[in-house]
C-alpha cells in the first residue's frame, strides 16, 4: 500500500509530548523500515516551513523540511496537471482548506487511495480514505 503521509504526521513526530507524537513515530518508524511506501507531496514541505516561518523558527523548519525532503525522496511534485483539479475539489469539498485540497488532488492525480492523517476532515473525501495515525500506528501488519 503507499499511502500520502499528512504533514501533522511529521510535525508530531518531531515535536514535543503529545498523544500523536508516539503513533506518528512509528509511523516514520514503518516508513524507514519499507514497510509502508509512504510519500508526501512539495505541499507538505511548504506547510513545514510555513509553520516554522510564522512563528520565527525558519532555521527549525529549515532542519525539519530538509530532514522530511531526504527521508521521503523523491517528493511529489505540485504540477499544473494536478493542480487543475484543486477548483473542482474546493466546490465539491467546501470545508476543507487550500492546503489539504492539494493534498487530496495529489492523491488523486498519483493514485493514492489512503492519506494517514488525524484530520477527520479528510473523512468527507470519496475518492481518499483517511487512516488515524493512532489506529494505524498500532496495527502491526
Amino acid at each position: 500500500m503507499t499511502a500520502f503521509i499528512d504533514t501533522a504526521i511529521i510535525m508530531y513526530a518531531a515535536g514535543g509530548e503529545h498523544p500523536l507524537r508516539g503513533p506518528s513515530r512509528r509511523i516514520l518508524s514503518r516508513v524507514g523500515d519499507g514497510d509502508l511506501d509512504g510519500v508526501i507531496s512539495v505541499e507538505v514541505i511548504q506547510e513545514i516551513l510555513h509553520r516554522f516561518v510564522s512563528v520565527r523558527r525558519p532555521e527549525m523548519g529549515q532542519a525539519q523540511a530538509s530532514e522530511a525532503m531526504d527521508f521521503f525522496a523523491p517528493v511529489l511534485p505540485i504540477t499544473h496537471a494536478l493542480m487543475r483539479r484543486v477548483p473542482g475539489l474546493a466546490l465539491k469539498y467546501p470545508s476543507l482548506d487550500a492546503r489539504d485540497l492539494v493534498h487530496v488532488a495529489t492523491c488523486i492525480h498519483e493514485g493514492i487511495t489512503e492519506i494517514v492523517s488525524p484530520d477527520r476532515a479528510f473523512d468527507q473525501v470519496a475518492e481518499v480514505r483517511r487512516i488515524d495515525p493512532t489506529e494505524f500506528a498500532a496495527d502491526p501488519a
